[in-house]
């Protein structure tokens, strides 16, 4: 059986590139060594954007394509 850790708060919203803000629901600054870094788990509340003459979005990034 694993043992649990501890209870965290998560780390403040942060931007994702320019395309859209997230809660991360653990971090990797302070649970490098507990957590797979293949394992991600954000929050991106429904948000809504005024058109752009450019598209939003997040560039070239380890992770680019994966549900997450």
């Amino acid at each position: 059986m694993k043992q649990v850790i501890g209870v965290f708060s998560p780390p403040s919203p942060h931007w994702v590139g320019d395309g859209f803000p997230v809660r991360s629901l653990f971090s990797y600054d302070t649970h490098g060594q507990q957590v797979s870094p293949l394992l991600l788990l954000d929050y991106a509340r429904p948000t809504q954007f005024a058109p752009a003459s450019r598209p939003r979005g997040v560039g070239a990034h380890p992770h680019r394509g994966f549900e997450t």
